[in-house]
């Protein structure tokens, strides 16, 4: 009879056992569960903040990049000559659509907004262009920027075996205080207004129409003088 009562306390203890052992096992499949849920719904959120490994920073942009995707409406500016009167003088300034070196979305679209543009055409490698960058970033400490003109900067011909590569740490370390606009590799930008060399300024009235360019090193009170004529200051 001893021998029954101590089976019976055996099958006892072990059914409570197997009972322990069971929740212990459900828990941890809830638990599994619970969390791939989570993971579920955290994937599947729609949040509105940008993938952390996409690189784009804005709606609308792209991931930055030396070279962005360059789009030109409107004729080209033919080349300015070394010598004599230049034949873009009157001529509508084509539309630039793309980006910047940090992927925001970016427009020159000379006349649309009833403000006169100056477009600076700047090569990271060229030493003239290294030159006149504090030029402008003084001209505009000084306030000589007349009000009714926009400044955008066109990095271009940017090339890796060169100096000062990429223009995005370059044109941050030269304190570049306007605008920027990056070119394609393939340089339509500057192809687009006719540039030849750097760096390369090209002055627009506020309808649009080239008043002025010049290439090279130009000190700043000739910029101020070929602003203020394209901005139609006095």
């Amino acid at each position: 009879m001893a021998q029954n009562q101590r089976k019976k306390n055996q099958k006892t203890t072990s059914s409570v056992r197997d009972s322990g052992n069971l929740k212990v096992i459900m828990y941890i499949v809830l638990v599994v569960v619970g969390i791939a849920g989570a993971v579920s719904l955290g994937s599947a959120g729609g949040s509105s903040k940008p993938a952390t490994n996409s690189g784009i920073t804005v709606p609308g942009g792209v991931a930055p990049a030396e070279f962005q995707k360059v789009t030109v409406a409107g004729d080209a500016l033919p080349q300015l000559p070394d010598t004599g009167k230049d034949p873009a003088v009157g001529k509508a300034a084509p539309t630039l659509t793309g980006y910047d070196l940090f992927g925001r979305p970016v427009t020159i679209d000379p006349g649309s907004d009833g403000k006169a543009t100056m477009v600076v055409f700047l090569a990271h490698w060229c030493p003239h262009c290294n030159r006149e960058v504090p030029v402008l970033n003084e001209w505009k400490a000084q306030n000589q920027v007349p009000a009714n003109i926009r400044v955008i900067g066109v990095t271009t011909a940017s090339r890796p075996d060169q100096a000062n590569w990429p223009p995005s740490k370059w044109i941050v370390a030269m304190k570049w205080p306007f605008d920027q606009f990056a070119d394609s590799e393939k340089q339509e930008a500057a192809a687009a207004y006719g540039v030849g060399g750097y760096p390369f300024l090209t002055f627009i009235d506020a309808k649009g129409n080239v008043t002025s360019r010049t290439s090279g090193e130009i000190p700043s009170a000739d910029i101020t003088k070929a602003a203020n004529t394209a901005a139609g200051v006095k």
